[in-house]
């Protein structure tokens, strides 16, 4: 298992703590939930920015409105 220490504002700390509270959870076990429900979307943008980043524009030249031999409406 991983641990981090996570900083953050004191207003930012209460309301983590209310919301585990509301949750009927301790604050560890909800922060722990929340990073793990929103990793793999992290990691898919992330990884969509990386291949828009690297092949957008060769993609944009080929199959874009105003690529080589189409006309533009």
């Amino acid at each position: 298992m991983t641990r981090f220490q996570v900083e953050m504002s004191d207003e930012s700390g209460s309301r983590l703590q209310r919301a585990a509270a509301a949750e009927g959870v301790d604050p560890d076990t909800f922060a722990t939930a929340l990073i793990e429900a929103n990793m793999p979307r992290h990691l898919f943008l992330t990884g969509a920015q990386a291949c828009i980043d690297e092949f957008g524009e060769p993609f944009a030249v080929r199959f874009g409105p105003s690529r080589p031999g189409r006309q533009v409406a």
